[in-house]
């Protein structure tokens, strides 16, 4: 092929077509290749990081979802489980339950789980033991669980040891190993099951006692002046109803120092009493003297059972109480001071009376009537506050007949009639108050 002919052209115009036209369309296929290959890749990397974010969305609380969607969530962004579990366990809000499904689903051991929710603050010891006792857990790990999580009170707890059918001595003895600062329960050895375990050895000699019987006392109290504070003792009984109804007839609020039984109709009365607005305290469980008031350690069991049955009763755990007999008689003269030292450590507060209103001694209409506002009428002009003992026993019906016309008195005087509150100052015959 010479230069210049009709051949020599003809090669020269495909070449420059192919440099100027097919070259660049080559390469523009070349790159779209690679743009379209390349914005795929970034596309399911996109969608891998929505994924991502989504799930923890929903972990932070930014988006509503269920236990169940959090692992959905997770198995579909191929995040581990590990991190799953670490962003669950920042999450305040999670429940106990939640937080369980969770690591069961993820396949993680109810051992391994129980340590978890252990060291997670915001799961309550009651919530703990139901999630464990669900899924087959033993009472020892659940013990041992609850024994080293921070936070679990002491009545918490007893509540979960007595669910799995322990004895008081059993219960006393675990707790009594949890507060030496061993860090958990152990199980009771063989020698010492159903009998007395020994008290810890603290300063106290009745501090291993019913540890859970403590309230907090008020850092100060109320004094009402020209206030009337009625109590009825040893109810509830078939009276209490019409206590109630004139109570509730002058819109007054009273207080009622129990002696409990473990029967519907009391528990009935007591829930009644509370569900009006009245405070409720303990009074006794037994009122047999000789019985309560034979040692420290007689009083505080016979205190705690009715403490209890009040609780079953109204869900309230009174922190006041009236001793039988008020707290200066001839059957606690030996251990008064030692039960009043006691009950004043575990917080509680007891509260005697400045007026009698002669109901116990079988005083009829008008001597109960006469001497009650005679008194109240003496403690106001010398500036003391009258907290009046009447009582709620079958045998008292004096009482129910007088009480209406004793409120519609002190009403038109001006007296405020009101219940003893956790926070009002105590009268006492003897005692940090006396």
């Amino acid at each position: 092929m010479r230069f210049g002919s009709v051949e020599f052209f003809k090669v020269l115009i495909k070449t420059v077509l192919a440099i100027f036209f097919f070259v660049p369309l080559a390469a523009a296929i070349v790159f779209a290749v690679l743009f379209f290959g390349g914005k795929k890749d970034l596309s399911e990397a996109k969608a891998e990081n929505e994924r991502l974010n989504s799930a923890l969305g929903v972990m932070a609380g930014e988006q509503a979802g269920s236990a169940e969607s959090f692992c959905e969530i997770f198995d579909k962004s191929g995040v581990s489980y590990a991190d799953l579990i670490k962003q669950i366990n920042e999450k305040k809000s999670l429940t106990a339950e939640g937080f369980y499904n969770i690591l069961s689903q993820a396949g993680i051991s109810d051992p391994d789980i129980v340590d978890l929710i252990v060291k997670k603050e915001s799961v309550g010891a009651w919530d703990l033991y139901e999630i464990m006792t669900a899924n087959g857990i033993s009472d020892t790990s659940i013990i041992t669980a609850i024994a080293t999580k921070n936070g679990g009170t002491a009545e918490e707890c007893y509540k979960i040891l007595a669910a799995a059918g322990m004895t008081d001595e059993e219960i006393l003895e675990y707790i009594n190993n949890k507060n030496s600062g061993s860090g958990e329960f152990s199980s009771p050895s063989s020698s010492t099951q159903g009998s007395q375990s020994t008290p810890p050895d603290t300063d106290n000699t009745y501090a291993g006692l019913y540890p859970e019987m403590t309230v907090t006392a008020p850092t100060s109290y109320v004094r009402e002046d020209d206030t009337v504070y009625l109590t009825f003792d040893d109810g509830p009984s078939s009276n209490t109803a019409n206590i109630l109804y004139y109570l509730k007839k002058y819109n007054l609020k009273a207080t009622f120092f129990v002696v409990p039984q473990r029967t519907e109709t009391c528990y009935a009365r007591m829930k009644a009493i509370v569900d009006a607005g009245h405070s409720i305290g303990v009074h006794s469980a037994s009122h047999v003297y000789e019985d309560i008031y034979s040692s420290v350690e007689a009083y505080l069991k016979d205190f705690y059972e009715a403490r209890e049955m009040i609780y079953e009763a109204t869900g309230v755990y009174t922190e006041i109480f009236r001793f039988p007999g008020g707290s200066k008689n001839d059957y606690n003269e030996g251990v008064r001071d030692a039960i009043i030292e006691e009950m004043t450590r575990r917080g509680f507060r007891y509260y005697d009376w400045s007026v009698d209103s002669l109901d116990a001694e079988g005083a009829n209409w008008t001597e109960m009537y006469n001497h009650v506002l005679s008194e109240i009428e003496n403690n106001s002009a010398k500036n003391f506050r009258s907290f009046v003992l009447m009582h709620d026993s079958a045998n008292r019906n004096n009482t129910v007949l007088v009480l209406e016309d004793i409120i519609k008195v002190l009403i038109n005087k001006g007296y405020k009639i009101d219940k003893i509150n956790n926070d009002t100052t105590p009268v006492q015959f003897v005692g940090p108050f006396a």
